[in-house]
C-alpha cells in the first residue's frame, strides 16, 4: 500500500515482436501510457529500418531473434527478458485507441481471481470495435464456455502471469497459431482465462497484399495444429469468404476502417479461403517443401 492507503499500482512489462515496424511501432508505443515501472520489451527479427532506432527512443530492452525466424521463439525469448509479473504481449502493429491503455489492463488485474493466468482484449480493423465497452469491464470464462470469446484470443493484445509462461512457454515446434495452441492446452490443463473489452486496440497490419494472402492461406493450413497431428480440416466455403469480404467492405464504407486495412485484410481472407482447401501443415519446414 503507498502513503494514501492506495495498492500500488501493477508494473506490467511490454512485449513486442517486430520486423521492419516502423509505421506503426511509436503510435503502439506512444499509446501505451507507460508507467514508472513498466518495462517495454523489444525482440527483432532483423529489422533493416527505423525500428532499433524508435525502441531505442523510447529505452526499450531489445533482444536480437537469430535464426530463421519462429513465432514462438521470439515470444519465449521475450518473456525471459521481461522482469515484471504481468506480461502483456501486443503486436507492433496493433495501436491502442483509448486512454490511459495499461492502466485499463491494470484496473483489470486487480479483478483476477489468483486461478486466471491470462486475459484477452480485442484488437480489431474496426476502430468502433467494442466502442460500448466500460474501461473496467472484465468477464470470466472457464473451459466449459471459453469457445464464445476464443476467435478474439491471440497474441496481438493478451496480458499472461509471467508464471504460467514459465509452467507453459510457447511451442517452438510448430510455424504458426502459437497463441490458439498454447490457449488450447491451457484450458486442457483447466485454466480459465479473462476477456477485458476496455482495452481496445486498432490492428494497423503493414505488410503487403502478398504477405497478408501468404498469411492468411498459412494460418488457414496450421489450423491450429501440431506439426505431425492428424484432424479434421474444415474447407472455408464460398459463403464464408463471401461473408468475411462483405464485413470488410461495410467496415471500409462506413468509415470504420481505412482503405489500407481493408484491402489487406481482403487479402487474408482469400489467402485463408485457398489455405483452407489444402493439406493441414503446421510444420516447421513447411515453406521448404510448399
Amino acid at each position: 500500500m503507498n502513503e494514501n492507503n492506495q495498492p500500488r499500482p501493477q508494473s506490467i512489462s511490454i512485449l513486442i515482436r517486430t520486423f521492419n515496424s516502423a509505421k506503426t511501432l511509436e503510435r503502439v508505443i506512444e499509446g501505451l501510457g507507460l508507467a514508472q515501472g513498466d518495462e517495454l520489451v523489444v525482440v527483432d527479427s532483423g529489422s533493416r529500418d527505423a525500428t532499433l532506432a524508435i525502441a531505442q527512443k523510447y529505452g526499450a530492452k531489445i533482444i536480437h531473434a537469430t535464426g530463421p525466424f519462429n513465432y514462438s521463439k521470439s515470444l519465449n525469448l521475450g518473456f525471459a527478458a521481461s522482469r515484471n509479473p504481468w506480461v502483456l504481449v501486443v503486436s507492433s502493429h496493433s495501436i491502442p485507441i483509448v486512454p490511459a491503455f495499461l492502466d485499463v489492463h491494470r484496473a483489470a488485474l486487480r479483478q483476477f481471481p489468483p486461478h486466471v493466468a491470462v486475459g484477452y482484449a480485442p484488437s480489431g480493423i474496426s476502430s468502433k470495435f467494442m466502442a460500448e465497452a466500460r474501461p473496467g469491464e472484465v468477464q470470466f470464462y472457464s473451459p466449459d464456455n471459453y469457445r464464445a470469446v476464443e476467435n478474439l484470443c491471440g497474441n496481438a493484445n493478451t496480458i499472461y502471469r509471467r508464471l504460467i509462461w514459465e509452467q507453459l512457454p510457447f511451442d517452438e515446434t510448430i510455424r504458426t497459431a502459437e497463441d490458439k495452441l498454447w490457449l488450447r492446452e491451457y484450458v486442457r490443463q483447466g485454466g480459465q482465462i479473462a476477456f477485458i473489452p476496455g482495452a481496445r486496440a486498432l490492428n494497423c497490419n503493414q505488410g503487403s497484399l502478398a504477405y497478408m494472402f501468404r498469411k492468411g492461406y498459412s494460418d488457414a493450413r496450421a489450423r491450429c495444429e501440431k506439426a505431425g497431428e492428424s484432424a479434421t480440416h474444415q474447407r472455408m466455403g464460398l459463403y464464408h469468404l463471401g461473408g468475411a469480404l462483405k464485413n470488410l467492405l461495410v467496415a471500409k464504407l462506413t468509415g470504420e476502417t481505412n482503405f489500407g486495412n481493408w484491402l489487406r485484410y481482403s487479402a487474408l481472407a482469400v489467402g485463408a479461403f485457398f489455405g483452407s482447401r489444402q493439406k493441414q501443415d503446421n510444420s516447421l519446414d513447411y515453406g521448404k517443401r510448399n
